[in-house]
């Protein structure tokens, strides 16, 4: 009764206005509205005199007449006959580059904000929590394990060149490497297992996955190496079928260079995982002074870590003269001034650590998002040259941006019953997101993705214009010297090849959701 009686005082309380005020309001508001029109018109420079003017009018209707008489085809001076004009073929081969572009931003794209999009979910972030020993632990952690793994990923990979260098020789060392990483999984007990050990089988779970780890990143590194010398091979022996050798290679190049960076990535991440893992059982089996000179130290050493590597990342950007003055000091007065607030605060208090991580995720991605494709291409034309690999990159980066949003924002709507049903089976939080959330999503994620791919196939177009690749490039050429007919072909192919897509992507989508 108290809930339907405040619903029916709520109308009543937006409408005690009296009608003169209700008219004065209103006035106000129309008021506003004109000034703001009125402002934006003299900003805008509006003025309809101009176009009337027949210099002007000439001129238009000339480029308009141009325009609308493509060059598609080309008469041969000696038979009469019609053929396919020089323009007609550039654009062609421009809007294959082109289409080609937003598939494979597409794809990277959708690859790398399927990750993102769960850290920037609200309802999955919201229930992650941790003390605060738990989350400096894992910020100690976290450059440590990167580091550690990058260094052994580096130094396995250069192992893997040297031996490598014969073929028979490489593919003798990958076989013999896989056998023995599928002994260390297999034979013996489990590397990890939940529950307690004895330190004697702790030591030799410790032994046998370091080992697991160094003779996978072997194993990739033997991967990648003998994928380029396969890839080099097949380029020349296959002829014309050698974009595939072509393909291989760049495929194995993309280990090369990535496995040290996603091993980094990867041990951050598991190192993080487990020092808040282990550093919140110790909280928890803890009491009194000694809890809270754990939790105080850990304050000290996770706060001054993060400075550190905020200071670092600051000079490296703006290269300071002084740059102790941005790193090793405020690291120090940083972690003083945590350790001390780690001796006064509750030593258990969960801390919303994963509101956190979703408001930075967020963040991120809405500064990317708020940064067009053009100036991204500007950049990456700089850094890997003119063409389309740079188009590729800014239509990726932003494809991130785009999709790891709209991702997110599924994931926070799905039906919460499966997750309660999942979660009440006593399933982990990895268990429930596998078999809650991406039975859910994946329907929209698909559809997603073909939107992005529409998308993308007009951005591309408008990359090119600053040497991005793709049709663009061409078009801007013809623009620049004018030759409008040559243009509107370009333009021609670029209005078919959208609204055939959207219509393909628009059926597609209609299936899957």
């Amino acid at each position: 009764m108290a809930e339907t009686t405040l619903e029916q005082t709520k109308p009543k309380q937006s409408n005690n206005l009296s009608p003169g005020m209700h008219a004065l309001r209103t006035f106000v508001i129309f008021v506003a509205l004109f000034l703001v029109y009125a402002f934006a018109v003299q900003a805008t420079e509006i003025d309809l005199e101009t176009p009337l003017e027949p210099g002007r009018q000439a001129g238009f209707l000339r480029v308009v007449r141009l325009l609308a008489d493509p060059a598609i085809f080309t008469r041969d001076a000696e038979t009469g006959r019609l053929a396919l004009s020089e323009t007609t073929e550039i654009t062609l081969d421009g809007i294959v580059e082109t289409i080609l572009m937003a598939l494979m931003a597409s794809t990277i794209g959708t690859i790398l904000a399927v990750p993102v999009s769960f850290l920037a979910a609200r309802n999955l972030m919201a229930g992650v929590s941790a003390p605060l020993a738990g989350v400096m632990a894992a910020l100690v952690a976290l450059p440590a394990g990167g580091w550690l793994v990058g260094w052994l990923a580096r130094q396995m990979v250069t192992l893997s060149a040297q031996t490598s260098e014969q073929a028979v020789v490489g593919l003798g060392a990958f076989a013999l490497a896989a056998g023995l990483l599928w002994a260390a999984l297999r034979l013996g007990p489990p590397v990890l297992i939940d529950g307690r050990r004895s330190s004697g089988l702790m030591t030799l779970s410790l032994v046998r996955g370091l080992a697991a780890l160094l003779l996978a990143l072997f194993g990739l590194g033997l991967l990648a190496h003998l994928g380029l010398a396969a890839g080099a091979w097949l380029e020349n022996a296959l002829g014309p079928a050698g974009f595939l050798g072509n393909f291989v290679f760049v495929l194995a190049d993309s280990l090369r260079l990535m496995l040290p960076a996603l091993m980094a990535l990867l041990g951050a991440v598991l190192a993080a995982s487990f020092a808040s893992r282990y550093a919140q059982e110790a909280v928890l089996s803890l009491s009194g002074l000694p809890v809270r000179l754990l939790t105080a130290g850990l304050a000290f050493l996770g706060t001054a870590v993060l400075i550190y590597g905020v200071g670092l990342a600051l000079n490296w950007l703006y290269q300071f003269d002084t740059p102790e003055n941005w790193t090793t000091r405020p690291a120090l007065i940083g972690g003083a001034a945590a350790g001390v607030i780690g001796l006064v605060i509750a030593p258990k208090r969960p801390f919303p650590i994963g509101l956190f991580i979703y408001t930075l995720s967020r963040s991120v991605l809405n500064i990317l998002r708020s940064i067009e494709p053009l100036i991204m291409g500007i950049v990456f034309v700089i850094w890997v040259s003119l063409g389309p690999f740079a188009g590729v990159m800014a239509l990726t980066l932003h494809s991130i941006a785009a999709l790891g949003k709209l991702f997110s924002e599924q994931i926070e709507g799905i039906a919460e019953g499966p997750v309660e049903a999942i979660t009440a089976t006593g399933a982990n939080r990895l268990q429930t997101i596998a078999y809650a959330v991406i039975p859910q999503i994946v329907p929209p994620y698909i559809a997603f993705t073909l939107y992005r791919w529409d998308i993308n196939v007009r951005m591309a177009t408008i990359i090119g214009f600053i040497g991005g690749g793709g049709i663009g490039l061409v078009l801007n050429q013809h623009i620049t010297r004018l030759q409008y007919r040559e243009a509107s072909v370009m333009m021609l192919a670029i209005a078919v090849v959208v609204s055939a897509l959207d219509y393909v992507s628009s059926k597609v989508r209609s299936r899957i959701i």
